[in-house]
């Protein structure tokens, strides 16, 4: 993401009320989180440390508390057979339920679709996802 990116992001973000999202992450937080569940893409680590995590259209981006939760519930379906989606970094849910994140090989993101089925890509990175969902006006 360019620099004018991320401040249309930062500022979206906190014109948000409070309530549609969180602080920023500390980075003890980030440090903490990769320690168990490997590296955060950098575009979302900017994301987390800047801004938090909060509503993006209908749908909502994992603060780091909830990037915890999200990631150990991955792994449990993953386990069971859900989740199929190889070398994925998740980063919240839509409001149907559906994952979505990081595909860590292209850095875009996709979300498997439990409603219609397949995995489908959504936005190019961050910013897309952002703009696509109508956050940045």
């Amino acid at each position: 993401m360019t620099p004018s990116e991320q401040q249309q992001i930062r500022d979206a973000h906190y014109e948000l009320p409070e309530d549609c999202r969180r602080d920023p992450a500390p980075p003890e937080d980030l440090v903490a989180f990769e320690r168990e569940f490997g590296p955060i893409p950098a575009e979302y680590r900017w994301y987390l440390a800047e801004c938090g995590g909060g509503v993006i259209g209908s749908d909502w981006i994992d603060g780091i508390e909830e990037l915890v939760a999200t990631h150990k519930k991955v792994r449990e379906g993953q386990r069971k057979g859900f989740y199929r989606i190889p070398h994925f970094f998740p980063v919240g849910w839509d409001g149907f339920g559906n994952v979505y994140g990081y595909d860590l090989g292209t850095g875009h993101i996709i979300m498997e679709d439990h409603n219609f089925g397949g995995v489908h890509e959504i936005a190019s990175g961050l910013y897309d996802l952002v703009c696509k969902k109508g956050l940045v006006r």
